[in-house]
Order: C-alpha cells, then sequence, then structure tokens
C-alpha cells in the first residue's frame, strides 16, 4: 500500500488519541504505518509540520461540526449546541485537541485563519441575539474562554461521564449566558 500525505495525518492524528500528544514522534508514525521513519520525509517537512497539518485539519473539522449544529438555530440554543459539540470534538479527539491547543501558540497564518472561522461563528450568533453589538468583542471573549477553560478542565472527567460534563457545560454556558443577557441587553 502505498503511503500518501493524507495517511500519514490520519495515522499520526490516530495515535494522538490514542496515546496522547506527548507520545507522537516520528518513529511512532512510521510504525504505525509500517515504513521506516525516513520515508516519511517524502510527505513532510518535520514533526512540527506534521503536527500542524493535524492540529489545522482537527480545527477545520471541528469548526464544520460546530457549524453544522448550528444551522437553522439562533441565540442561546445556537451558542449551547455549539459550546456542546466542542466539548464533543475533544471526548472523540483528545490528542488532536492538544495538537489543536498546541498549534495556537505554535502555528501559522493559516492557523490563525481557520481560528477566525471558529470565532466568527461565535461572533455571528453573538449578533443574533440582539445584545449590544458595542459589547461583542467582550461577550466573545467571556464565552470562548468559558468553553475552552471548561472543556480543558473537564479533559479527564468527560471520558469517564461525558453525559455529566455535557450537562454541565450546558448549565454554565446557560449560568454565562443569563448574566449576559442581564448585562448586555
Amino acid at each position: 500500500m502505498k503511503t500518501t500525505k493524507e495517511a500519514v495525518i490520519k495515522a499520526t492524528s490516530d495515535l494522538a488519541d490514542e496515546k496522547g500528544l506527548n507520545n507522537v514522534s516520528l518513529k511512532a508514525v512510521a510504525q504505525k504505518l509500517n515504513i521506516r521513519t525516513p520515508s516519511l520525509y517524502n510527505h513532510i517537512e518535520s514533526l512540527d509540520n506534521l503536527l500542524l497539518e493535524v492540529a489545522h485539519n482537527g480545527m477545520r473539522d471541528m469548526n464544520e461540526r460546530m457549524m453544522k449544529v448550528a444551522v437553522g438555530k439562533t441565540g442561546k440554543e445556537a451558542i449551547k449546541l455549539v459550546s456542546i459539540e466542542y466539548l464533543n470534538y475533544m471526548i472523540e479527539h483528545p490528542g488532536v485537541y492538544e495538537a489543536i491547543q498546541w498549534a495556537v501558540w505554535h502555528g501559522t497564518e493559516e492557523t490563525a485563519t481557520i481560528f477566525n472561522n471558529y470565532l466568527s461563528l461565535l461572533t455571528t450568533l453573538i449578533q443574533s441575539c440582539s445584545l449590544n453589538k458595542d459589547k461583542t468583542l467582550e461577550i466573545l471573549n467571556m464565552l470562548t474562554g468559558t468553553i475552552h477553560g471548561y472543556t480543558t478542565l473537564q479533559l479527564g472527567n468527560a471520558f469517564s461521564a461525558p453525559d455529566k460534563v455535557r450537562f454541565e457545560l450546558a448549565e454554565a454556558i446557560d449560568t454565562l449566558l443569563v448574566g449576559i443577557f442581564q448585562k448586555y441587553k
């Protein structure tokens, strides 16, 4: 079977999800693909480059999933659904989620562009709530901080009790939105 760049990225993503990002190495990826490590350089420049590819694919997939759950929804309902889908992605792809977090600090312009798509989705949903438009960025920062912070803090618990963590995130978002609507309506 011929190895492709897509196969290398998929194997790396799977390895990260199975073993954690700290256990991803070019040697481990090559072993997963049953090839020699030097053969990887036919498809990638470096481990960092590969991790960026994994992160970018993950970010695009996560964005697409969040957009799908938001279709036809607005306001509080859409924000809550997008927040839970963010958590769902982390539960299903913990290693890729780690790569995404790494990429936010080590990324490129492409990373920023993909991340801005996520921010644009949330901005659109915030603006669908008819809140004070001048406070959109402030509200966006509160929402992203809550979603990312809660999800990251619950990483371990989300695997042992995913339904409980989903419920608790929904409650946290509801509580945040009550305060936001009270202050910015």
